[in-house]
């Protein structure tokens, strides 16, 4: 399923890509932003919400086997794979973006779709980004409980590999604030140090452990014509 939606979401990504990069072919006019598409990696699970929660890094340890919940898939690794629109002309000129990040260890992955607003400071060579967005997941709602009374043998090991590898998110649908750090390589190439979180603020369930991660994009933009 992983394997597909890769293969779906880069095809949409190169044909959105091909109008901007045509615009750049086309001379005549003045350059202005356009669409851009990127690559990251990124920590998955990285312990870091810079919105205010409480960091967790000095917990005590548990009993062997045993996992803080929310934190089964920390310290994983994702690829991201992005596709911003040109800024639109309203609502303090947003982006629209398209996102897939896709565990590289078997862990959850995600696809979203928002908003982000860009502000340049230092003549346009670093720019701040903060984003809003949906999300679907194709990880566990809740997974399923391996201490049940009555398990087989069998069963209860399946749902314990699951309980200490797989994070109950307690809805199909998430929320994704973001935010991310640029600076500009070149015309067209720019590098960004980015923050993702996943959660539902427990709109949908009483569970809710969220997740956050951070990592490096690189960016290629593609300039437009006035």
């Amino acid at each position: 399923m992983i394997r597909m939606q890769f293969t779906v979401l880069a095809a949409a990504l190169t044909l959105a890509s091909i109008p901007a990069a045509a615009q750049t072919e086309s001379g005549g006019g003045e350059d202005r932003p356009g669409a851009e598409l990127a690559v990251g990696v990124l920590r998955h699970g990285a312990n870091f919400h810079p919105l205010g929660s409480s960091l967790s890094f000095d917990l005590p340890p548990l009993p062997p086997g045993q996992v803080y919940d929310g934190m089964e898939e920390n310290g994983t690794a994702d690829v991201q794979l992005l596709y911003r629109t040109a800024p639109l002309g309203f609502a303090l000129k947003p982006r629209l973006a398209a996102k897939a990040q896709i565990s590289l260890e078997g862990r959850t992955s995600f696809a979203s779709v928002g908003a982000e607003w860009r502000q340049h400071v230092l003549g346009g060579r670093v720019y701040g980004q903060v984003g809003i967005g949906l999300t679907i997941h194709d990880g566990y709602r809740f997974t399923p409980d391996p201490f049940a009374p009555g398990l087989a043998i069998d069963e209860a090991r399946r749902r314990f590999a699951i309980y200490q590898t797989q994070t109950s998110f307690g809805s199909r649908v998430l929320f994704n604030p973001n935010a991310s750090v640029g600076v500009r390589l070149s015309r067209k190439w720019a590098a960004e140090l980015v923050w993702e979180h996943h959660s539902h603020a427990q709109v949908f369930s009483d569970q809710n452990p969220g997740i956050d991660h951070v990592g490096l994009r690189l960016v290629r933009s593609f300039e437009g014509k006035r």
